[in-house]
């Protein structure tokens, strides 16, 4: 059982269902993190920040690859399987090069740390 509780996206209202509806929009999913986060004003500022780190420099793909790697060092499977999904459906990149970046490699220079 979860320490925090779950808001379900079939039930939320209000704030909480458009927050939880978009994020199902942008990812094609609602990880149980963000369920986590709308039960409060966390997922709002996340959502916020997200969006401004994505108007940064940094190239979805690239940010995915260091994730990956960063959650491989951590030895963390949540952020790994999360990390796995984005980079595959969202940042678009090919499993081999998701399998590398969690080797710290990568076919794009800008993310290879070799």
């Amino acid at each position: 059982m979860a320490r925090i509780p779950y808001v379900d996206p079939d039930t939320a209202t209000g704030k909480q269902k458009e927050l939880l509806d978009a994020v199902q929009a942008k990812l094609g999913a609602t990880p149980n993190m963000m369920k986590a986060m709308a039960g409060s004003a966390v997922l709002e500022g996340y959502l916020r920040l997200a969006g401004a780190l994505a108007g940064g420099r940094i190239r979805p793909s690239v940010g995915e690859r260091v994730a990956l790697a960063v959650a491989e060092s951590n030895e963390c499977a949540y952020c790994l399987s999360a990390h796995s999904y984005l980079a595959e459906n969202v940042a678009k990149i090919e499993s081999t090069d998701i399998d590398d970046a969690r080797l710290y490699a990568s076919s794009d220079p800008k993310a290879d740390v070799r």
